[in-house]
């Protein structure tokens, strides 16, 4: 009879080992895909110093509907960020669309979703990985498991309708002597 239940608790322990296997194998390839997008937004950001509203529904809508993202994630679960550093809530993403000339047209330069080149960016992407298994032909989920990936990068672009000094950018040491 103790060879008869230890039979069942390895077969039991042997077919969870796959079931975790094969989720980790669908696993790696999800979690690249969100490294990916985050890199993907963290360059659009990098490339105009925020992320337009066009730009920030494409890679959303884009994210949603790619196969292996679409199986394996709840939309609702899923969140772009992009703030400023040491500003969390100075968000780089523009909420309404609006053309460029309605914001060069804007007096007060923190009602621009825009900030000078230089300033850095942190830009995060968070999901749930749902860990699924499937038997007698029904889909069973055990846990959702958070992940949250973020870079951060420096904005690049001049505005010219902004403060050249426009951000927290220090002193400058005027007397400062270079040592060639």
């Amino acid at each position: 009879m103790a060879g008869f239940a230890k039979a069942i608790l390895i077969t039991i322990l042997a077919a969870a080992s796959v079931i975790l296997l094969f989720n980790m194998a669908f696993f790696f390839p999800w979690y690249l895909e969100v490294i990916e997008t985050t890199f993907q937004v963290s360059q659009m950001i990098a490339t105009d110093n925020y992320l337009t509203y066009d730009n920030y529904h494409h890679v959303y809508d884009n994210l949603r509907e790619k196969p292996i993202f679409r199986e394996r994630a709840a939309s609702d679960k899923l969140k772009i960020e992009a703030f400023h550093v040491g500003d969390r809530t100075d968000s780089a993403i523009e909420e309404v669309k609006h053309s460029s000339e309605y914001y060069y047209a804007l007096n007060d330069e923190n009602a621009k979703p825009y900030v000078q080149m230089g300033k850095l960016v942190t830009v995060t992407v968070t999901a749930n990985y749902p860990f699924r298994m499937k038997m007698f032909g029904e889909t069973i989920v055990l846990d959702d498991v958070p992940v949250v990936f973020s870079m951060t990068t420096v904005t690049t672009k001049h505005y010219k309708d902004l403060d050249y000094n426009y951000g927290d950018y220090g002193e400058i040491d005027d007397d400062f002597e270079y040592d060639w």
